[in-house]
């Protein structure tokens, strides 16, 4: 499978299989030699190999992340670790050390997923992961983090299995999902006051574990529908929404699925208030909803607003920097976003790592990053509390931007 891989500048580059003749008589050569100085009791090779990714001038971060399929919108993730990794590489990098990264297209399949963390731990040799994506996906891959003890920071998740039980390497950045269902479940009720609320969720842990939310509010769904995460035809659920009389309904989805519920529902002319998850849809992909809709919807979100919200600092050191190095997409999207705010993470880890640099040592100084300011709120962790962001509000959509609500 092709993915992206690094070059000498630290950016994210097409990976391109295959050698030449020369070249591998070359690596052969280079490995015979290494064992030669291993056996004569050689310190020269100590800092290359004394921890994955690291060497005297550079470290390798890795990351798998859909950048096809139903989920394709999230592979702007990588773009906004690299976006962060080029600002500090401007700076100097991290004493001294400039920041590369290796992105996978995981195509939000858990074997997809797997395969690609192997490819990324056992073949790359990466430091660390820098923002996986995805709760299946990244469900798949927990063994193998577990084995090899790799530092993870910031998933794409905001579901219990990366909560519970604490695991040291792993460092979520994400709220919960269940503070976040339960966040839309109180806006629907006690905000927009619906009378008749309708849920339609993904049917994996991701969207259960925002329904749990959804449930912890108060709230009372009139009804309530599971989808498969590769439905594509929502007419049949949309004309049961509608059949209820529901005048508000949460949909708990990823982007594809979430866009289609919306055309669906304009299909029949179902005009309801409409509540969306954070992961579901971004305003670089209103075009492709066929309604109007999204100008009276709501969003739940622990990104600022990033078109209206640009005398905040890290708002505005954002949208530079994605304007500057990343000019292909929209400079206010969320999608990038969490990723920058995920290599904001990673990079504070280096900064308080004391002594040489290996996975364990860089552990111990993420676990003393307290009130650390990144662009979606604040982070403190310690040996016992790797639990990430605590707050999430809700957002509304007008015109193309998400502003706080008017209602």
């Amino acid at each position: 499978m092709v993915g992206n891989s690094h070059n000498g500048d630290g950016r994210a580059r097409d990976r391109r299989p295959g050698r030449t003749a020369k070249a591998t008589r070359l690596v052969g050569v280079l490995a015979t030699l290494g064992l030669l100085a291993a056996a004569c009791g050689s310190s020269s090779s100590t800092s290359s190999t004394a921890s994955p990714g690291v060497t005297a001038n550079s470290i390798l971060f890795g990351q798998t992340v859909p950048k096809s399929g139903p989920a394709a919108l999230y592979g702007q993730q990588a773009l906004g670790i690299q976006a962060y990794f080029d600002t500090i590489n401007a700076q100097g990098g991290v004493n001294g050390r400039k920041l590369k990264l290796t992105s996978l297209d995981d195509q939000y399949s858990p074997p997809v997923a797997l395969q690609d963390t192997k490819t990324l731990i056992e073949q790359d040799h990466v430091f660390a992961i820098v923002e996986t994506n995805g709760t299946a996906t990244t469900e798949a891959s927990m063994p193998i983090y577990q084995q090899s003890g790799i530092p993870v920071v910031g998933v794409g998740s905001g579901a219990s299995f990366s909560y519970e039980p604490l695991r040291p390497f792993f460092f979520n950045i994400w709220p919960r999902y269940t503070l976040e269902g339960k966040a839309l479940g109180q806006f629907a009720a006690q905000t927009i006051k619906s009378s008749k609320i309708g849920v339609i969720y993904q049917n994996d842990d991701f969207g259960k574990t925002l329904y749990q939310g959804f449930q912890n509010s108060g709230a009372t769904a009139a009804v309530s529908i599971p989808y498969d995460p590769t439905q594509t035809d929502f007419s049949s659920a949309v004309a049961q929404l509608k059949s209820a009389g529901v005048d508000a309904v949460i949909i708990l989805a990823i982007p594809g699925p979430a866009i289609s519920i919306m055309n669906a529902m304009a299909a029949i002319n179902f005009h309801p208030k409409i509540l969306l998850s954070q992961v579901s849809i971004t305003p670089s992909s209103y075009s492709a909803v066929n309604s109007t809709e999204i100008n009276n919807s709501y969003i739940s979100a622990f990104i600022p607003p990033l078109t209206t919200d640009s005398t905040n600092p890290q708002v505005a050191a954002f949208l530079s920097a994605m304007q500057k190095y990343e000019p292909s997409i929209p400079a206010a999207s969320v999608f990038a976003a969490w990723g920058w705010e995920a290599a904001q993470t990673a990079v504070a880890g280096l900064k308080a790592t004391k002594g040489p640099l290996t996975r364990a040592s860089f552990i111990a100084g993420m676990n003393t990053l307290t009130n650390l300011p990144i662009l979606g709120g604040t982070i403190s962790y310690s040996p016992t509390d790797h639990s990430g962001l605590k707050t999430i509000t809700v957002l509304e959509n007008i015109n193309g931007q998400r502003v706080k609500p008017t209602a």
